[in-house]
């Protein structure tokens, strides 16, 4: 786990698609939540995803920490993980800016 003052960081995550999420809807263990300073059960964030040199846009998503996700694992759906570029394990960083945080999730 990385951390700084306004960037922390997980892991690494086991990716577990489930086809019944939208593209909004993340998944993981209360404790991968807490590497990321998350102490809501829920929390909306500004979702990019990049790999290599390629980013996405951002999109507004939500983070939902259920203890039912096994630990080091990020739940999400078809379409997400179609821009995951065939990684099967990622890291998620988060960063405070204005508004909701940016939290990316980018390869090990």
């Amino acid at each position: 786990m990385i951390t700084s003052m306004n960037k922390k960081q997980t892991g690494e995550l086991q990716i577990l698609t489930d086809q019944s999420f939208t593209e909004q809807e993340l998944v993981i263990n209360p404790n991968d939540g807490f590497d990321l300073g998350l102490m809501m059960t829920e929390a909306t964030v500004e979702l990019e995803f990049k790999f290599d040199t390629d980013k996405t846009d951002p999109i507004t998503a939500t983070v939902t920490q259920k203890n039912e996700c096994r630990l080091g694992t990020l739940e999400l759906g078809n379409k997400s993980a179609s821009k995951l570029e065939g990684s099967t394990k990622v890291r998620l960083t988060i960063e405070e800016q204005e508004g909701n945080p940016k939290l990316i999730i980018g390869p090990i």
